[in-house]
């Protein structure tokens, strides 16, 4: 195996993909409004894929916001949620952005972009707390 050069074409360093700051402070403010959530963080060990975020409430993730290295080399925001087998069903049949994650049939992924519906994440985002956190917590809720 040959080692690659520290710098693109253009000369601008290769640095590793990462989650863009507006989309992972979106996010970050919906998850620690939750009660008790912490972050935990994987760094990657390859360019191609992010940092990951996981929100946990009790060391469970509810949560986890990736990049992967999209074809044009930017990077693609993603979002792994828990959901309900039934609404899971209906967002995978919308389509775009939503996606069957491979982290478990109790989860839902969305392609995180410009024209992301923030409102719709916030209600994915609860709803996949509440199918964790106890009973104590999901009351502060409501």
């Amino acid at each position: 195996m040959f080692a690659m050069s520290s710098t693109a074409n253009d000369g601008r360093a290769n640095s590793p993909i990462e989650v863009p700051e507006d989309i992972f402070g979106r996010v970050n403010t919906l998850c620690l409004a939750l009660p008790e959530v912490k972050v935990r963080v994987d760094a990657s060990l390859t360019r191609a894929r992010s940092t990951a975020h996981s929100f946990d409430i009790r060391r469970r993730s509810f949560c986890l916001l990736v990049a992967r290295e999209g074809r044009t080399g930017k990077p693609v925001s993603l979002l792994v949620l828990r959901a309900d087998p039934d609404e899971r069903d209906a967002l995978l049949s919308i389509g775009h952005p939503f996606f069957a994650s491979r982290a478990g049939r109790d989860r839902i992924g969305a392609r995180l972009t410009d024209g992301t519906d923030w409102e719709e994440i916030r209600e994915l985002v609860t709803e996949s707390y509440r199918r964790l956190a106890p009973k104590k917590l999901t009351a502060l809720l409501d």
